[in-house]
């Protein structure tokens, strides 16, 4: 652009003492004017090509699914990822009654496990230092609603509020967009429910494993171990299990969880990774 203004003034230059007055500056205006076209028009370039060289999250993740995944109903809804790369997601739900995770987390940290957490709105305001957490620890996040209400209940302005709302507050205290990972409070929904969330850029994750760690009566460490490492290899390769955020049982048996099925040959991953789709070797 340099070398543009350089050839202008030139021009402008070699017309000096020729013509009127008037048309000089008719000239140099029509220079000027070219300088700013140009300008324009390079900055309109570049940005295209930065954003087709950097797509957004939400498109990397809708369009790097695995074909091996498990999805089901018309809006694709996840319910297992591939079977044949020996992974496994553990996720937790924070439900808006939910209290903090430091121990959770922590356990996480010590087996260097990054796991998806499904976060309601509600949770994220009144905890905000727990929800950054999960981001500084190199977890994801994903959209569990504002106020974790049974949405096959509510109209449809209030599903779409309850969704946008999560989203806005998530992006704030997390620093990441929930997009496009999404779950139902209490697994409840149905083609309406799922039909606005995809409308709104979500995709559902529902879950391979209850842990029943949410389920009353409450469940001892024991339970949960038992629940999920006497599953078999086949049954848990590519399993999203789910757990909960502030349950005292949870939090005591996710270590032997761990290292049961990290000694079984499982890597523990998040959602996106999980479904990420593996590139072909030539």
């Amino acid at each position: 652009m340099k070398q543009i203004k350089l050839m202008c003034d030139a021009v402008c230059k070699s017309l000096r003492g020729k013509g009127t007055s008037r048309h000089r500056a008719f000239l140099r205006s029509t220079c000027a004017a070219a300088i700013r076209f140009l300008a324009f028009f390079l900055l309109f370039w570049g940005c295209s090509l930065l954003r087709a060289s950097h797509p957004k999250a939400e498109e990397r993740s809708r369009t790097a699914i695995s074909k091996n995944a498990t999805a089901t109903g018309p809006f694709g809804e996840i319910v297992r990822g591939p079977r044949d790369k020996s992974e496994i997601a553990l996720t937790f739900d924070a439900g808006a009654d939910a209290e903090c995770f430091e121990d959770l987390i922590t356990a996480l940290a010590d087996a260097h496990v990054h796991s998806t957490f499904f976060v309601t709105g509600k949770f994220a305001q009144q905890h905000r230092d727990c929800a950054a957490e999960i981001t500084k620890r190199a977890h994801e996040v994903g959209n569990h609603t504002w106020n974790h209400l049974n949405l096959t209940q509510q109209p449809d302005d209030i599903v779409r509020e309850e969704i946008t709302r999560a989203e806005i507050i998530l992006n704030n205290s997390c620093g990441q967009d929930p997009k496009p990972r999404w779950r139902a409070p209490y697994g409840e929904r149905d083609e309406r429910v799922l039909k606005i969330a995809t409308n709104l850029g979500y995709r559902s994750i529902y879950w391979t494993l209850d842990s029943l760690d949410g389920v009353e009566p409450v469940k001892t460490p024991q339970f949960l171990i038992d629940r999920v490492t006497g599953k078999s290899d086949a049954e848990l390769d590519g399993a999203i299990i789910l757990m909960h955020v502030g349950v005292r049982s949870t939090t005591e048996a996710l270590p032997a969880i761990i290292a049961d099925l990290q000694g079984r040959g499982f890597r523990l991953v998040t959602i996106s990774k999980l479904l990420e789709a593996q590139k072909s070797v030539r």
